[in-house]
């Protein structure tokens, strides 16, 4: 391509350049999901420079020795296709290597799983982007869902996913844009959870875990009566055969189809089959 390209750590002060691509791409996030990344890694961020001008960027965040993930892949549509993409992902890839993070994940679109197929990324599972109207509907009384336990979260959440996350979740729950609701048995064991926040282009309801799809849907009717009327995304989790009972497409139609891969060595699979939705493609 022309022009040299500088990599450089991105910070809160370029939280509008972030906000400007990703309102080029459509892309749901709000300036708090950015300053979310930053705070969870915050020199491993990074902005792509050339000929004097920002024109793409990259997140990643690690979860403990175990997984990083990449995020935010952004890039100006006018400088795609000149290499840009591919040096801020493999200096993604490079922090995290540095810090002894040798599997990667990201949830891909069809349009960017071609590179990440070359640089050695293959698929795990099928996610599905999907979108609705809330409503008031209800639900089991078997069950008690209380608006703050995230501290129980934490450790429910950690075999699940795979990596203990409770920075992640613990700053999603204290956040005022986000719901959190914890389901509990008549014995006082948690067994499941589902956040719901604020979005640019619609509320977003993720992460949604459970033990089984009674609690799922118990937990998805819950979510659905806290926004009666507004417009949502969930990206639901195919790897896990009880989502299409509870988030039909008839009645919640795939906007699009995203591929979860992962490079490296998958040891920490987690169990996907009780992930009725993910955090975000820039979070897991």
């Amino acid at each position: 391509m022309d022009g040299h390209i500088e990599i450089r750590t991105l910070t809160s002060a370029d939280i509008p350049f972030g906000m400007m691509l990703k309102e080029n791409a459509g892309w749901n996030q709000l300036p708090s999901d950015w300053a979310r990344l930053i705070a969870a890694e915050p020199n491993g961020c990074f902005i792509a420079r050339c000929d004097g001008r920002d024109v793409g960027t990259v997140t990643t965040t690690g979860y403990e020795k175990r997984f990083g993930w990449v995020g935010m892949f952004l890039v100006r549509p006018e400088m795609r296709r000149r290499g840009v993409g591919t040096k801020l992902l493999m200096h993604g890839i490079e922090y995290l290597e540095k810090k002894e993070i040798s599997v990667v994940r990201l949830d891909a679109t069809a349009a960017g799983r071609p590179l990440y197929r070359k640089i050695g990324f293959v698929e795990e599972y099928l996610l599905e982007r999907r979108q609705g109207i809330g409503e008031s509907i209800g639900f089991s009384p078997d069950l008690q869902i209380l608006p703050d336990a995230i501290d129980h979260v934490c450790a429910y959440d950690a075999p699940v996913f795979g990596a203990d996350r409770s920075r992640v979740l613990n700053r999603l729950a204290v956040e005022s844009a986000v719901f959190p609701g914890v389901a509990f048995d008549s014995g006082g064991e948690i067994r499941g959870y589902i956040m719901v926040r604020r979005g640019s282009n619609r509320h977003y309801i993720g992460p949604w875990v459970a033990d089984h799809a009674d609690v799922a849907r118990c937990l998805w009717r819950w979510a659905l009566s806290r926004i009666p009327g507004e417009p949502f995304f969930v990206d639901v989790c195919l790897a896990n055969p009880d989502v299409e009972t509870i988030v039909p497409k008839n009645l919640f139609p795939v906007q699009r189809q995203i591929f979860r891969m992962v490079r490296g060595e998958n040891r920490y699979t987690g169990c996907p089959q009780r992930v009725f939705g993910i955090a975000g493609t820039e979070l897991g």
